[in-house]
């Protein structure tokens, strides 16, 4: 069996050079879209920072927490942690305020299905008026006859 290898010479060189170009430009077109999220993070960062603090503490407080324990374990890592919390504090201050949002769901859902199974209380007001004086439903019941349909004839023994 033969195998054909043959390079097609007459390709223009034209292309492979378009192609690259647009590789490039697509990058660069990357690159200012994620550059330009970075900065709309960076100064939305403290709003994010504190609105975590509000929506559930124990988020922030734990990551803090987690990071001491990394350094008291692993000295390494856990500089290296506290560094790429500085560089990336925006996507870290984003990253503790989607986790405080998801716990906050999670701890209204789980209420939701408490109250469901157990019932809750609803608040009432008392109404102080006269009785109404309504008619007996009995009295009424045994005033109309039992009607006989002709389904009735099968129950009688």
């Amino acid at each position: 069996m033969r195998y054909r290898t043959e390079f097609n010479s007459n390709s223009n060189p034209f292309n492979s050079i378009f192609s690259i170009l647009m590789v490039i430009l697509v990058m660069l077109g990357l690159f200012f879209v994620a550059r330009f999220i970075f900065t709309i993070l960076y100064y939305l960062s403290p709003i994010m920072l504190i609105a975590a603090l509000i929506i559930d503490h124990k988020v922030v407080t734990g990551y803090v927490q987690w990071v001491i324990n990394l350094l008291k374990n692993n000295v390494l890592m856990g500089i290296g942690t506290v560094l790429l919390t500085v560089i990336g504090f925006p996507v870290v201050t984003a990253f503790l305020l989607g986790r405080a949002l998801f716990r906050k769901k999670i701890k209204e859902a789980k209420e939701d299905i408490e109250r469901q199974q157990k019932g809750h209380y609803i608040e009432y007001e008392e109404v102080d008026s006269e009785p109404l004086d309504l008619p007996q439903l009995e009295e009424k019941v045994k005033k109309e006859k039992p009607r006989q349909s002709e389904y009735d004839d099968f129950f009688k023994e």
